[in-house]
């Protein structure tokens, strides 16, 4: 087997098990310089089925038939920003909505198609659901503020007391020392 028909059985068989949302859109520069266009040339199974298609039926189709008109006019917006400044979109967070309804939190991925020769002929996007790890850091955003208004705030007094009181440490002056300081990490963390 040849080293091309290689790669495009290696690309295909990536396409089709990703769990990833890609896509590859085809632009044209008209003589203004401007871009025109926008179908898609190419998507992973994944993108393909969010949109209840095949990697087959969602070519040629563009943002503005798949979702809704304001999120495929910030596609198509962040789709001519790259093209135009030649450089990447990396990790940009947003929310779409598939078309059964489903709302995801994605971190979005967004480079020019360059041809060898320099001209740009396209988008590639690469889309990864990230709701599951959102709605972690929410969790964890959650338990910390319950931490520090249901546990840490009643004991603080108590906290206090025993400092003026005792010399020596214990227990309870610990747990509290501990809980203020992971209190501290996370919020640093979360500036």
């Amino acid at each position: 087997m040849g080293r091309s028909m290689q790669e495009v059985l290696i690309f295909d068989a990536f396409m089709r098990h990703t769990r990833d949302s890609i896509v590859i859109k085809e632009y044209f520069a008209t003589e203004k310089g401007e871009f025109t266009g926008g179908k898609i040339i190419c998507a992973s199974e994944t993108k393909a089925r969010h949109y209840g298609l095949t990697m087959d039926t969602i070519r040629g189709r563009t943002d503005f038939d798949l979702m809704p008109r304001e999120q495929a006019a910030k596609a198509l917006q962040d789709d001519l920003w790259v093209m135009e400044h030649r450089k990447p979109i990396e990790d940009l967070r947003e929310t779409i909505t598939h078309k059964n309804g489903e709302i995801v939190n994605i971190s979005v991925t967004k480079f020019p198609w360059i041809l060898p020769g320099g001209e740009i002929v396209g988008v590639m996007c690469i889309a990864r659901n990230i709701s599951i790890r959102e709605k972690a850091r929410q969790q964890a955003r959650d338990l910390m503020q319950f931490m520090s208004q249901e546990v840490l705030k009643p004991l603080l007094p108590v906290y206090h007391n025993e400092l003026k009181c005792s010399a020596s440490g214990t227990v309870l002056k610990t747990v509290i020392s501990r809980v203020i300081r992971k209190l501290r990490e996370r919020k640093a963390l979360e500036s």
